[in-house]
C-alpha cells in the first residue's frame, strides 16, 4: 500500500465512523437502547462489518455516543453538590438530569438502566452516586428536606419521570415537569404528612 494511498484510507475510515454515529445518534435517540449494531449499519447505508471495525461491542458504540452526555450529567452533579443550599443543589440536579433526558431516549435508557453494561454509565453513576448523598445530607443538615428522603429516592424518582416522559413524550413532551415540581413539593421537609402503610395489605 502506497503512502499516497493511506491519508484516503484514514478519510474513508473517518466518513464512515461519522455516519455511523449519525446513524446510532438518531436511532438511539428515538428508539432507545432496544436498536442494535445491525439496526444502526442498516440506518447508515454501510455494512454491517464496517460498524463492528468503529465499533466492536455495543458498548463501545454506547460510549463513544454518549460520552460528553455523561460527562455532563457527573459536572452537573459536582455542580449541585458544591452547592451550599442542599436543597437546591437537589432540586437543580433533579432538573438538569430530566432536562437532559427528555429528548433523547437512549440517554434516558442507560441513567435509569438497572445494571448498565457500558462501562462509561457505569463509572459516571459511580462518580454521581456519592454526590447526591451529599446533596441529600447537606439538605437533611438544613432542615429543609424531609427526614425519612433518602439518596436512593433520588434514582427512583428518575425512573418515574423516565416513565411518564416515555408515556407522553408524543403528545405533551414537557408534562414531566409537572410531575416533577409534584415531586419536588413532597420532598419539602415540614407540613402535615400521614405516614403510608408498609404494604397495602395493611390498609
Amino acid at each position: 500500500m502506497t503512502d499516497a494511498a493511506t491519508p484516503l484510507i484514514r478519510k474513508d475510515a473517518a466518513r464512515n465512523r461519522a455516519l455511523l454515529l449519525e446513524a446510532a445518534e438518531d436511532l438511539y435517540a428515538t428508539v432507545g437502547l432496544s436498536v442494535t449494531l445491525k439496526d444502526v449499519a442498516r440506518h447508515a447505508g454501510v455494512g454491517v462489518g464496517t460498524v463492528y471495525r468503529h465499533f466492536p461491542t455495543k458498548d463501545d458504540l454506547l460510549d463513544a455516543l454518549f460520552a460528553d452526555r455523561l460527562a455532563s450529567a457527573t459536572d452537573s452533579a459536582r455542580k449541585a453538590a458544591a452547592d451550599p443550599d442542599g436543597w437546591r443543589g437537589l432540586v437543580r440536579y433533579l432538573e438538569d438530569s430530566m432536562n437532559m433526558q427528555v429528548g433523547n431516549c437512549g440517554l434516558r435508557g442507560l441513567v435509569v438502566c438497572t445494571a448498565p453494561s457500558s462501562p462509561l454509565a457505569v463509572r459516571s453513576r459511580e462518580e454521581i452516586a456519592p454526590l447526591v448523598q451529599q446533596m441529600v445530607a447537606k439538605a437533611h443538615q438544613q432542615g429543609t428536606l424531609r427526614p425519612d428522603f433518602e439518596a436512593a429516592d433520588v434514582y427512583y424518582i428518575q425512573i418515574a419521570l423516565a416513565a411518564i416522559i416515555e408515556a407522553t413524550y408524543h403528545t405533551d413532551p414537557y408534562l414531566y415537569r409537572h410531575h416533577l415540581k409534584l415531586f419536588i413539593e413532597g420532598m419539602r421537609a415540614g407540613g402535615h404528612r400521614e405516614p403510608l402503610p408498609d404494604s397495602p395489605e395493611s390498609l
